[in-house]
């Protein structure tokens, strides 16, 4: 039976009673859901009032629920989540949203869930393309320039956490490898195995090659976010960073991982969608720039890194073809399996023949990003 907006209200309101240290009184107002439904949302807002030693508070809780279908990330966990943001909360290093809990009991809400403070400020859209549309177009160009020069040395700050000292031993998978860059490739190949059945998929197939091949020997153990991309980023009016959210690829690796995926998408919103960057945005150039600034240190192999983090997307993309076709968006014979922005990243980064986009790419994205067909 379906949980209502009023059981969710009830037990969350028990599970903070009895979990979070120091509250008391706790009062949750009602939940907002649509009239005669259930309550099916796996992120909701919680608005909750209390005490503590410091007299009444009020406060805006973020509840995360484990989707119960629908996984983008192979292997993903919501308790890997729940312990890294716990983790960087407790060490203050980069601004993360307050930590307040987490239960793996699916008992509880009918999934494991974790709840954390609600981060104030906005992040930069991808649909609509934020070079297109919204507050980042109002911006002037120094404020552009200062604002994302704030996020990357947001994350470039990650690379001074060391991983064993500061308790991020969590992160090692051994089941995929020796913790670092092994790891991060056998996480990878894992994902590759689980989704490519018995299917060609010449590019995939190729970058699953080559970064074996090509793997470099001499790099760092960091922590990772994982996605680092301005949509997960909240900035505050003025620019600054108010918190990067969404760590469920948190792993361990070199910290150029993360720069390389910041450059993946910066690529991918302006040049692959035919979108002109907007003015103030940092170049290539600029942005690695600031990122070797914070860490201390020149970035390494950012070419074999760029392979690295595009296959990554690319196995985004099977899955997103997979339940595209799953729900009957798409028929199973439609090309773009093999022909997509990600397969085209990789024909160019490995030397390959460009698939074609054709009519059955732009059916692939419409129901996600679409694509202006006179611009890719």
């Amino acid at each position: 039976m379906a949980l209502t907006a009023e059981d969710v209200r009830a037990r969350l309101r028990d599970w903070i009673e009895a979990h979070v240290e120091g509250w008391r009184n706790v009062r949750l107002r009602p939940l907002e859901v649509s009239p005669g439904s259930g309550f099916s949302a796996d992120i909701f807002f919680v608005d909750v009032d209390y005490d503590d030693g410091a007299g009444a508070q009020s406060r805006t809780l973020v509840v995360r629920r484990q989707p119960a279908d629908l996984v983008v990330v192979h292997a993903s966990s919501l308790a890997l989540q729940g312990r890294m943001m716990a983790a960087l909360d407790r060490l203050k290093l980069a601004p993360v949203p307050d930590w307040i809990g987490m239960e793996l009991d699916p008992a509880v809400l009918g999934n494991p869930f974790l709840i954390m403070g609600r981060v104030e400020g906005q992040s930069a859209t991808q649909n609509p393309n934020y070079n297109t549309t919204g507050w980042v177009v109002e911006m002037t160009p120094a404020q552009r320039a200062a604002t994302w020069k704030n996020a990357i040395e947001a994350f470039a700050k990650l690379g001074k956490i060391d991983w064993q000292a500061d308790g991020f031993a969590f992160l090692a998978q051994a089941e995929w490898g020796q913790p670092g860059l092994d790891q991060y490739l056998g996480h990878i190949e894992s994902w590759y195995r689980s989704c490519r059945k018995d299917r060609v998929m010449p590019h995939v197939d190729a970058a699953i090659a080559y970064i074996r091949d090509h793997q470099p020997g001499d790099t760092a153990i960091n922590v990772l976010w994982g996605d680092a991309t301005p949509s997960n980023v909240m900035f505050h009016a003025d620019g600054t960073v108010s918190g990067l959210i969404d760590w469920e690829l948190a792993a361990l690796g070199p910290s150029e991982l993360d720069l390389a995926w910041w450059l993946y998408f910066d690529d991918l919103f302006t040049r692959r969608f035919g979108v002109a960057k907007l003015e103030g945005l940092p170049t290539r150039e600029q942005t690695i720039a600031i990122w070797e600034a914070t860490a201390g240190r020149a970035a390494q192999h950012l070419d074999y890194y760029g392979v690295v983090v595009a296959l990554r997307m690319a196995l985004v993309a099977v899955g997103a073809f997979d339940r595209q076709v799953g729900i009957g968006n798409i028929p199973p014979e439609n090309k773009s399996l093999n022909a997509n922005f990600m397969t085209l990243t990789l024909a160019e980064r490995l030397g390959m023949a460009p698939p074609e986009l054709g009519p059955d790419f732009y059916a692939f994205m419409r129901n996600m990003t679409p694509v202006d067909q006179n611009k890719d």
